[in-house]
This record gives structure tokens, C-alpha cells and sequence, in this order.
């Protein structure tokens, strides 16, 4: 499972998936779960009948394919190219960072973002410029010489995050994984499922969650789940400048199960039962209630008459830049905690979940 697990993260963080155009990703769960059946609506997102038992409660295990990037927003006159962010961006990562530029005809194009160097700001420069006063250089010398090259409005960029090993066995490095652990978390758990579960399970992946949870809004209402399961890459919390003691997002701490966040109030039977499934099984784990940030669960568990919903994350330290880090033991525990609830969600625990009267 160990190396399956770093072979997934790897395939997924370097897909080129900015919102709205999650192509690349979409293709690597296609063929990643070739063995499942398969439909798409019609803002993108996919959904993998993984089956189960028939008259069982309907369970949506979902992750989203976008990442953070950009959009080519225009072309100077001299060749550099206009951005704007698709997604939350803190501007002092990005002075020189390098990035990839999709075309429509599906080239990818290396660029950097622009800098200037300590001998032109007598190396007094103390905050970043704004998003919309930088630009992505090619190397070209005309605006013409970047539309030959197939570069238009509208075309999207995401960083440049090569997968790679640190000195801990167990820790990487990459761009993206908010959300691509979530999503090698989701292909993992359905090739891992045995067959006499008590719930019909429904893999979800969608589109524009980092631009307002946009495809889960469309997902929940096709999927029309009795409870859901939001697969995520959340912030880690354990590095100078946080409080180690307070940490609840820790690398090798186990699978984040989020309680709260500003955007959902996790269904509080179903947060008790992932925990206690979680003790029952001997799975690391870490409950988190966040101040900020929010995740898909801010549409689905709002679908309908209403949808028990729970997050379970693998943390990241520095989402949301070029080079997060990410703890495959913690992959490991967000996978084994979806495979227990999904074996142990029959339809008089699910009902539970919503007992109100």
C-alpha cells in the first residue's frame, strides 16, 4: 500500500489542474479506476458507481481535482504574460517562482514569475507587489511570438512542484496537495474496497472547489448522498510560529477529522462516529476545529433536505505555494479511516446521524 499510496501522490500533484480546466486529472482517475462505472455532468465533475448494497444508505466519498493557479488574463506588447489568481494566493510566494502555462492545443510552456532583484530595490524591499503588478515571463521578445506559440486569454497556469523525496523516508515534497492527496486518497480507498458493504458508495470527484465549492454544489444535488465523506489536503499547523501545543494539524499526527470550519458545522453523530471508528481500528487521528478556511463540505452538507457530512484530511504544511510537504503515514490513516466507515455504514447507523425528534 506504502509505495501504491507515493505512487498516486506523485501521478496526481503533477497533473496540470487549475479550476475549471481539471482535464488532466480527470483522465488520471479515469484510468485509475478503468474497473468502475462511470458518468460526468455537465460542469465537469465525474462519479465511480462503486455499488455496495443496493437498498443501503447512499454515501458520497468525494474529493475535489482543482488546485491553486492562475489565468493568463493578457499578453503585452513585448511578450509577458497578465495573470490573475484562480484561487487563494499570499503574493510574497510567488516573486520568481517558476510555473506552467496550458495552451488549448494541451502544450505546456515553462515560465517564471517576475522579480527584481536587491540592486534594483537596494535590497530594501519589504513587502511583495500586488498580484495584478506582476507577470509571467516565457523568454519571448513580442506579443506575437507568444500567440505563435499558443498562448491565449483565458488559458490557465499552476506551479511548477515537482514530486520529490526528503531525507524522511516518509515526507515529500510537491505542489498541490490540496486537493491531490484527497484525491489519491479517494482513487486509493475505491481499489482497496471489498465487496458485502452495508451502504451504496458513489466516488465524487469535482471541479472549482478553490473558487467558491462550485462543483460540489452541482454533485450533492446529482449524487443525492444520505451522508458524505469530503476527502481533503488541509493546512498543517506545526511549524515555527504556531503553537506546537495547540497544534491540531500535525505531520504523523493521522487523518484530520475537521469539526468544524466557518463554512459547516460537521454533523456531530457522524463526527463522534468517525472518531470512535477511528480508536476502534487503532488509527492515528486529530480532531480539528478550524478558524478560517472551508471545503466542500460548505455545499454538500446543505444539498437537499441535508446531508450528514464529515472531513477527513491529510495535513500539508505550506498549501496553497509551490512546495507543500506531506506525510505518507497520514495518507495512509485517511485511507484506512475511509475503508472502516465505509464498511460499518448501514442503514440504521446513517439514520442515527439525523435523528432529530
Amino acid at each position: 500500500m506504502r509505495e501504491e499510496s507515493i505512487r498516486l501522490l506523485n501521478a496526481f500533484t503533477q497533473a496540470h489542474g487549475a479550476p475549471g480546466a481539471e482535464g488532466a486529472v480527470r483522465k488520471l482517475f479515469l484510468r485509475e479506476l478503468a474497473h468502475l462505472p462511470v458518468n460526468a455532468d455537465r460542469v465537469g465533475n465525474i462519479y465511480f458507481d462503486a455499488a455496495g448494497e443496493a437498498s443501503g444508505p447512499r454515501v458520497m466519498l468525494t474529493a475535489h481535482m482543482d488546485e491553486v493557479g492562475f489565468m493568463v488574463q493578457d499578453i503585452t506588447a513585448d511578450g509577458f504574460l497578465k495573470f490573475l489568481p484562480l484561487g487563494g494566493w499570499c503574493e510574497n510566494t510567488l516573486l520568481a517562482q517558476r510555473v506552467r502555462v496550458l495552451t488549448r492545443s494541451g502544450r505546456e510552456l515553462p515560465g517564471v514569475i517576475t522579480s527584481l532583484p536587491p540592486h534594483f530595490t537596494g535590497g530594501d524591499a519589504k513587502t511583495s507587489p500586488a498580484i495584478d503588478k506582476l507577470y509571467i515571463d516565457l523568454g519571448a521578445e513580442s506579443r506575437e511570438q507568444v500567440r505563435a506559440w499558443g498562448v491565449s486569454l483565458g488559458d490557465t497556469i499552476v506551479p511548477e512542484g515537482p514530486f520529490a523525496p526528503t531525507a524522511h523516508p516518509d515526507r515529500f515534497l510537491a505542489k498541490a496537495f490540496d486537493n491531490r492527496s484527497g484525491c489519491a486518497a479517494l482513487a486509493q480507498t475505491l481499489r482497496l474496497m471489498k465487496p458485502g458493504r452495508p451502504c451504496r458508495v458513489l466516488g465524487v470527484a469535482t471541479v472549482q472547489e478553490e473558487m467558491g465549492c462550485r462543483g460540489a454544489q452541482t454533485a450533492a444535488a446529482i449524487a443525492a448522498p444520505d451522508v458524505a465523506l469530503v476527502l481533503e489536503g488541509p493546512p498543517a499547523d506545526d511549524t515555527p510560529g504556531f503553537s506546537r501545543a495547540e497544534s491540531q494539524g500535525r505531520l504523523g499526527g493521522g487523518v484530520q477529522i475537521r469539526l468544524y470550519d466557518p463554512t459547516a458545522i460537521m454533523n456531530r453523530e457522524l463526527a463522534e462516529f468517525a472518531r470512535a471508528t477511528a480508536e476502534r481500528h487503532g488509527i492515528p487521528h486529530q480532531l480539528t476545529v478550524r478558524r478560517s478556511g472551508g471545503t466542500d463540505a460548505k455545499s454538500i452538507h446543505l444539498a437537499g433536505a441535508g446531508v450528514p457530512t464529515i472531513v477527513l484530511g491529510v495535513p500539508a504544511r505550506y498549501i496553497h505555494t509551490h512546495a507543500a510537504l506531506t506525510d505518507v503515514r497520514d495518507f495512509a490513516a485517511c485511507v484506512n479511516l475511509s475503508l472502516a466507515l465505509l464498511d460499518s455504514l448501514d442503514a440504521g447507523t446513517v439514520a442515527g446521524f439525523t435523528r432529530h425528534l
